[in-house]
């Protein structure tokens, strides 16, 4: 179900001096991880609105899911490549969290996931020290052919995800699945929260933290309201993600780091521009 709602409330005297006090902004990730992204906004005055563009279902299969988590001691490593691939494979829908096998190697593409999995109980996490991405994860020494060859890996996943990394270790020599923990889908709601957010010319930001959630929130907007959408800043948290953007027509398209944190620093950073021109 499509969640439509915002955490910005607070007292204004609570917003006032705040440094994200003029930020009203749209964060279009799945429900788990935007809520985190909300909380941390609000904490530093500004107004978030939450409207899911990718929606998070169980597998159509369940299977391979099952059998990869029945059998973690027979791999080597483990790639978990999103929050959510790591949520619906250890926490499906808030249950109890599956734990891990202490000795196996787990790896993340960014602080996000490395984030989301910490809070499920996994502790010792690898993450690229290059790009936060499929690439920077191939840049590991511990992924590297010398370290994968004759070694299963799994790699916990979304349906149609990027093919690199299962065919790039495989080059290397590794045994890999690619399992699918989680289908991605546009919402099928009437977005007319959304429509009116639009229409209030409130919003003075859009966050997307996925290609996915940049199409889906064009495809969803009615044609009469996007020029109003496409006018607005958005914040892409990779280049590809800004890609995307600009090919769907978004104007003003801003490049951050990986997650949260990129995206508070980008927000301030452009507050300070806009202070310093005024």
């Amino acid at each position: 179900m499509t969640t439509n709602f915002h955490l910005g409330d607070q007292p204004p005297s609570a917003k006032r001096g705040a440094p994200l006090a003029q930020a009203h902004v749209l964060i279009t990730r799945p429900v788990m991880p935007a809520s985190r992204s909300a909380q941390r906004l609000a904490a530093l005055g500004a107004t978030p609105y939450v409207f899911p563009t990718t929606i998070i279902d169980a597998p159509s299969d369940p299977r391979p899911l099952k059998a990869a988590l029945a059998n973690l001691s027979n791999y080597a490593g483990a790639i978990f490549v999103s929050p959510s691939a790591a949520e619906m494979t250890l926490a499906p829908f808030g249950a109890i969290p599956i734990k891990l096998p202490e000795t196996l190697p787990v790896f993340a593409p960014g602080h996000g996931t490395a984030e989301a999995l910490q809070l499920l109980g996994v502790e010792d996490v690898a993450m690229p020290a290059t790009t936060f991405d499929s690439e920077g994860l191939l840049a590991l020494p511990a992924l590297q052919a010398s370290s994968v060859r004759g070694k299963r890996i799994v790699i916990f996943r979304g349906n149609d995800g990027r093919e690199l990394l299962r065919t790039e270790l495989t080059k290397r020599g590794a045994a890999v699945d690619a399992i699918t923990a989680y289908q991605r889908r546009a919402p099928t709601t009437p977005p007319i929260g959304l429509i009116e957010l639009i229409r209030s010319k409130k919003l003075t930001a859009i966050s997307a933290m996925s290609s996915d959630a940049v199409t889906h929130l064009v495809a969803i907007v009615p044609k009469a309201e996007q020029p109003a959408l496409l006018a607005l800043p958005l914040y892409a948290s990779h280049e590809r993600i800004a890609e995307t953007a600009r090919e769907a027509g978004f104007r003003n398209v801003n490049v951050t780091q990986a997650g949260d944190a990129g995206l508070i620093t980008a927000l301030l950073n452009s507050l300070s521009r806009g202070a310093g021109e005024g």
